[in-house]
């Protein structure tokens, strides 16, 4: 396995922070960031592993966080659903 390729819980958890970013939901993405404890340069590592020739992706406990404050359905973070929101 490439790990300087993102995994699909990556890919899905930049698109849902920018999805809660354009619905309003949070003002900025740094709102998202500091809820799982991270900085805008980790997620930057992460959205452009290529670039920087190193794998770093989200964690189990990044995407708990996340998924817990923004009644996030986690299945749709690793692809597993399509609806990005728990029932």
């Amino acid at each position: 396995m490439d790990t300087n390729k993102p995994y699909i819980s990556d890919i899905n958890m930049i698109k849902a922070i920018d999805m809660l970013k354009e619905s309003g939901e949070i003002p900025f993405k740094i709102v998202a960031y500091d809820v799982m404890n991270v900085d805008t340069s980790w997620v930057n590592r992460i959205d452009k592993q290529e670039k920087y020739k190193r794998g770093v992706h989200f964690t189990a406990e990044h995407i708990r966080l996340f998924c817990d404050h923004f009644n996030i359905n986690s299945n749709y973070i690793f692809g597993l659903e399509s609806d990005m929101y728990r029932k």
